[in-house]
């Protein structure tokens, strides 16, 4: 008996070990804030931000269903959003920095926007905008994500745009991370399920008078000077953003794992080695 018992206890160790080493929490070196749209961590209209103080506001009525990492929000396209708030001091940290989601989206028919904020005056404008070509010259094209970075300028409002192709409206859950060197230079990786992408820049132009923003963030949709624009339709998840570009092992990393800042896994092997030795 007491045989049978040592097998299974290695058998479980065993069996334990190679799931947290292959299921580690995410990255937290440099983490600003961490929504993970848990039901847990939402109460009522407020979003709780697991890890910095955030917490996120939701506005209309999203649903909590399944979500790549425990559970996500669904967002109807149409009313709505969460407010993420102005994040503090970040908006003078954004020169180096990176944003971090889990999405899945149908949605063909128009360009929408993913994260966006953007203050009068183009101050700190950041936005991350699915199934739109502005560098192309076309309202839209399906496959192509776009991401820049505005200032206000002598010259008037500069813009440094980057953008990727990737088959993003496919149903399919999809992790974007953008790991920002520089955004003053469109110095900017960006990864699709934890792949580096080919990044496409515009007419870059430098930036170099960075004004932190005021306005608060959107997510699911655009906050354009104040104002509520193009909702996005579909699911979004485990929002994460950070003061620094994440390095490609990080964003690998991030991309694998499957329980968010948890270290339950690696905590109840003690406990369960412990029972195990008093049943011997």
């Amino acid at each position: 008996m007491k045989s049978l018992i040592y097998l299974l206890a290695i058998t479980l160790i065993i069996t334990m070990c190679f799931q947290n080493g292959h299921t580690q929490p995410i990255v937290t070196d440099g983490l600003v804030s961490y929504w993970t749209f848990d039901e847990k961590d939402i109460a009522g209209f407020t979003v709780k931000d697991v890890w910095g103080e955030n917490d996120a506001r939701i506005v209309g009525d999203p649903q909590v269903v399944d979500g790549q990492v425990g559970d996500a929000l669904e967002f109807d396209g149409a009313n709505d959003y969460v407010n993420l708030t102005n994040l503090g001091d970040f908006g003078e940290k954004i020169g180096k920095s990176t944003f971090e989601v889990w999405m899945k989206t149908s949605f063909k028919n128009d360009w929408t926007t993913l994260f966006k904020v953007l203050d009068e005056g183009c101050n700190m404008a950041w936005a991350i905008e699915p199934n739109r070509s502005a560098l192309a010259g076309f309202p839209f094209a399906e496959g192509v994500i776009h991401f820049y970075v505005r200032q206000k300028s002598a010259a008037g409002c500069n813009a440094i745009p980057v953008e990727i192709e990737f088959p993003i409206s496919d149903g399919q859950w999809h992790h974007i991370v953008f790991a920002i060197e520089d955004a003053g230079k469109a110095e900017v990786s960006i990864y699709m399920d934890g792949e580096p992408q080919e990044v496409i820049r515009g007419d870059v132009k430098e930036l170099d008078n960075f004004v932190p923003f005021v306005q608060p963030i959107f997510i699911g949709a655009g906050n354009n000077r104040g104002a509520v624009s193009r909702h996005f339709p579909g699911t979004i998840d485990e929002v994460r953003i950070y003061d620094r570009p994440l390095t490609a092992n990080e964003v690998s990393r991030n991309f694998k794992s499957k329980i968010g800042l948890s270290v339950q896994v690696a905590e109840k092997l003690p406990i369960v080695w412990g029972t195990l030795k008093t049943e011997l």
